[in-house]
C-alpha cells in the first residue's frame, strides 16, 4: 500500500509530457512496430505483385486494340489505293475539261467519304495528285509548303506499295481538327499495270480513338495509361494536357533504362511512389507506360485483416487501460479548466479556475485565471477609451465651426440692421441661434436625418444671406427616411465644401441639392453641387486625415468618414466622385433602420 501511496506521489509531480510518454509511449511504439513490420511483409509484395500482373494483361489487350487499328487502317489504304486507280482507269490518267475535272473532284471526294464510313477507324482522307490538287473528306485550307514537306517524306521512302506512318502530332494542315493530335499514314498511289505514281494518299486517325481503350479499361483502379513515341513525347493519354510534351526526364531515363522481361516484353520499376510498368509496342516504336499510385492501391486480404484486426483490439484495451488511468491524474483537471472556459465563452469574465497541480495543467490553469482578470482590465480600459473617442469626436466637430463663421455671421446680422434690412436680420439670427443651439448641446450625438437636414438648412440660410450671388440650395428628404439616425453635423462640412471649393470658385451662382433615397439595405444622403469639381488628387486630399498645404489635421470631411465607421461599421462612410469643371457628388451611406428606432430630442 506504501508503494502504490508513492508510486501515485511520484506519479502527480511528473510534467504532462512525461506522463504521457511514461504511460503510452511503450504502447504506442510496440504497436506501430508491430503493425508496420507486418504489414509490410504482408501487403507490399503481394501488392505489387497483383497490380503488375493486371497491369501486364491489361497491357497487352491496350496493344492489341491499338494494333487493330493500325491495321485496319493500313487495310483501308489498301482498299482506297484500288478505288482511286479504278476511277483514273476510268477518267484517264487527267480529266480533259474542266467540267470533267469538276465531276472528278466530287467523285473523288465522294469516294473517300464512302470508304470512311466503311473503316470506322480513319477519321479523314486526302488525295493529293502529281500536280497538287488536294481532294479531301473535308474542308482543306493548309499552309502548301507544309503540306509539300509531308508528301516530299512519302516519295522519298522510296516505299511503293507499303505504308509510311508518321508521328503523333498537332498541326494545322491536313487535319480536320487542328485542335486534336493525329496519326498519320501516308502512301503513294501507283499505277498497277505502269508503276506510275497518280499521287499521294494520307488517312489520318484523331488521338481520341487511341485513347478511347484508355477510358474503357477498368474505371475502379487508380491506373494512368497514355504511350510514348521514340523521342519520349506523349502520344495518346487520356488527359489532353499531357499530350505532345515530353515526360519529366527523370522518369523518361528510368524507361530507357528499363530492360524488358524477355517473355512478356513489360518491364516494372518503383518511382516517386509510384509502380511504373512499360510495354514496348515494336511497330511504331512507341512504349505503353501505365503509373499506378501504389498510396492508394488498396487490398482486401483475409489473413492481414484479421491480423490487424486483432492487434487493433489489444491496442484498443491497452489504450483504455491507460486512458482510464490517467483521466484520475490528468483529465480532472483539465475538464474543471474547460468548463471554465466554456464559461468564458459565454461572456462570464468572472469565471475562474482551482489550481491543483505544479504541472503543465496547473500552470495553464494560472495563465487562464490571469487572462481573464487581464481581459476585464483591458476592457475596462477600451470602454473608457472609447468614451474618451467619443468625447474627443465631438470637440472636433464643435471646433470644427470657427470663430471666424460666428463673427462674420454677426458682422453680417449688423449690416443688415443698417441697411434696414430688419426682416433678413432676423431670419439670419434666427437661423444662427437654431444652429448653435443643436451643434452645442450635449446630447446624444445621433440624430434624426430630419434634424440634421434643418441644421443644414440652418447653416446654408445663413451663409447664402453672406453669399447672395454665389448659389442657391434645395433641401429634400423623404418623409419614410426622415427618421433615419446620423452623427450630428454630418452634412455641414459636406456642403461647406461645396461652398468654398467648389461654388465661390466658379465665377457665376452655383447650385446645392441635397436629397436621400433608398438604395438596397442603406439609406443614400446625396449632396451635389455644379462648382468648379476636383481632379483624383484633390479628391483624396479632403478624403485623408492630413491637408498637405496646411500642414494641419483635416476634422472635415475625413472626421465624418471615421464616425459613420465607428458608430455603424466600416461598410458605411463616403464616397466622393467629381468632375473637373462639372462638379462634385458626394454620397453618404447610412444603415437602413426603422423609423423612430434611434429617436434623438434635442
Amino acid at each position: 500500500m506504501n508503494i502504490l501511496s508513492l508510486a501515485r506521489k511520484w506519479f502527480g509531480r511528473l510534467r504532462f509530457k512525461s506522463k504521457v510518454i511514461t504511460v503510452f509511449l511503450p504502447l504506442i511504439i510496440v504497436s506501430l512496430l508491430t503493425l508496420g513490420l507486418l504489414s509490410n511483409q504482408l501487403f507490399s509484395r503481394s501488392l505489387i505483385d497483383r497490380t503488375t500482373s493486371n497491369v501486364v494483361d491489361e497491357s497487352q489487350l491496350i496493344l492489341s486494340r491499338t494494333d487493330y487499328i493500325f491495321s485496319s487502317v493500313e487495310t483501308a489504304a489498301n482498299i482506297m489505293v484500288t478505288n482511286i486507280n479504278r476511277m483514273y482507269d476510268s477518267y484517264g490518267a487527267k480529266p480533259g475539261t474542266a467540267m470533267e475535272s469538276i465531276q472528278f473532284g466530287n467523285l473523288m471526294q465522294s469516294r473517300l467519304s464512302i470508304d470512311l464510313s466503311i473503316f470506322r477507324e480513319v477519321d479523314a482522307a486526302v488525295f493529293i495528285d502529281n500536280e497538287g490538287t488536294i481532294f479531301a473528306s473535308y474542308t482543306e485550307s493548309g499552309d502548301d509548303r507544309k503540306i509539300y514537306s509531308m508528301l516530299k517524306r512519302v516519295r522519298e521512302s522510296e516505299s511503293y506499295g507499303q505504308a509510311l506512318w508518321f508521328d503523333m502530332e498537332k498541326r494545322d494542315f491536313l487535319t480536320p481538327d487542328p485542335n486534336s493530335p493525329v496519326l498519320t499514314l501516308g502512301k503513294t498511289v501507283i499505277n498497277i499495270d505502269t508503276g506510275e505514281p497518280y499521287g499521294t494518299l494520307f488517312l489520318l486517325v484523331k488521338e481520341e480513338g487511341l485513347a478511347d481503350y484508355f477510358r474503357s479499361s477498368d474505371p475502379d483502379a487508380p491506373k494512368s495509361y497514355y504511350f510514348l513515341d521514340n523521342g519520349m513525347r506523349v502520344a495518346v493519354a487520356e488527359d489532353n494536357e499531357m499530350l505532345m510534351n515530353p515526360v519529366n526526364p527523370q522518369l523518361g531515363e528510368a524507361i530507357q533504362r528499363c530492360a524488358p522481361n524477355a517473355s512478356q516484353g513489360t518491364c516494372s520499376f518503383e518511382d516517386e511512389g509510384n509502380l511504373v510498368t512499360v510495354t514496348d509496342y515494336t511497330r511504331m516504336d512507341w512504349k505503353l507506360v501505365n503509373i499506378v499510385s501504389l498510396s492508394l492501391l488498396t487490398a482486401d486480404v483475409r489473413q492481414n485483416v484479421r491480423l490487424s484486426l486483432l492487434i487493433g483490439i489489444l491496442c484498443l484495451v491497452f489504450s483504455w487501460l491507460g486512458a482510464s488511468f490517467l483521466s484520475k491524474m490528468v483529465v480532472s483537471p483539465l475538464e474543471h479548466l474547460t468548463r471554465a472556459m466554456r464559461k468564458v465563452v459565454t461572456g462570464d469574465l468572472q469565471a475562474v479556475t482551482t489550481v491543483r497541480t505544479e504541472d503543465e495543467i496547473g500552470t495553464i490553469a494560472e495563465a487562464f485565471n490571469f487572462m481573464v482578470r487581464r481581459v476585464r482590465e483591458l476592457l475596462d480600459e477600451v470602454r473608457q477609451e472609447q468614451n474618451r473617442k467619443r468625447e474627443y469626436e465631438l470637440a472636433l466637430i464643435s471646433a470644427q465651426i470657427k470663430p471666424h463663421f460666428l463673427y462674420n455671421t454677426l458682422d453680417t446680422i449688423y449690416a443688415l440692421n443698417e441697411l434696414d434690412r430688419n426682416d433678413e436680420a432676423r431670419d439670419t439670427t434666427k437661423a444662427l441661434a437654431d444652429f448653435y443651439r443643436m451643434v452645442l448641446n450635449k446630447g446624444r450625438e445621433l440624430i434624426t436625418l430630419e434634424k440634421e437636414a434643418q441644421i443644414t438648412d440652418d447653416y446654408l440660410t445663413i451663409l447664402q444671406i453672406r453669399y447672395p450671388d454665389v448659389f442657391r440650395y434645395e433641401v429634400d428628404i423623404p418623409a419614410e427616411l426622415a427618421g433615419t439616425p446620423i452623427p450630428k453635423l454630418s452634412l455641414q462640412p459636406l456642403v461647406e465644401n461645396s461652398i468654398y471649393h467648389g461654388l465661390k470658385k466658379k465665377g457665376t451662382k452655383g447650385f446645392i441639392r441635397i436629397f436621400a433615397f433608398k438604395q438596397g439595405d442603406k439609406v443614400i444622403v446625396r449632396v451635389e453641387d455644379n462648382g468648379v469639381g476636383m481632379d483624383e488628387f484633390q479628391v483624396q486630399t479632403i478624403m485623408s486625415r492630413h491637408l498637405p498645404k496646411e500642414g494641419i489635421r483635416s476634422i472635415g470631411t475625413y472626421s465624418v468618414q471615421q464616425r459613420l465607421s465607428l458608430y455603424f461599421g466600416e461598410e458605411y462612410g463616403i464616397s466622393v466622385q467629381s468632375i473637373l469643371a462639372e462638379g462634385t457628388t458626394v454620397d453618404l451611406s447610412l444603415p437602413m433602420l426603422p423609423k423612430g428606432s434611434e429617436h434623438q430630442d434635442v
